[in-house]
């Protein structure tokens, strides 16, 4: 069965704190808005900022399963340019 709703978190745009959270349907669902709220940390109307719940923790997962980089090895500036003129063939 489909997923039809969705929850999305309501954080201040300056402070990232989150304000509250509303479950909607997928069909009404607005992330960006120009609305401001009241955030009590920073005691301020501030824009608010919108995002589906489980999000950050979904990116994290993804970026933590990508393969990690090679080593950077630390190469004197004669070796580079004599490997450089090795591979261009001078």
């Amino acid at each position: 069965m489909p997923i039809t709703e969705v929850t999305i978190l309501r954080r201040c745009g300056h402070c990232r704190q989150e304000l509250g959270e509303m479950t909607v349907k997928k069909d009404n669902m607005r992330l960006m808005v120009s609305d401001l709220v009241w955030c009590d940390p920073c005691g301020a109307e501030t824009p608010e900022v919108r995002e589906i719940a489980g999000r950050q923790s979904a990116v994290a997962a993804e970026q933590a399963s990508y393969p990690g980089n090679p080593p950077v090895l630390d190469v004197s500036a004669a070796e580079y340019r004599r490997r450089k003129g090795r591979a261009f063939g001078a």
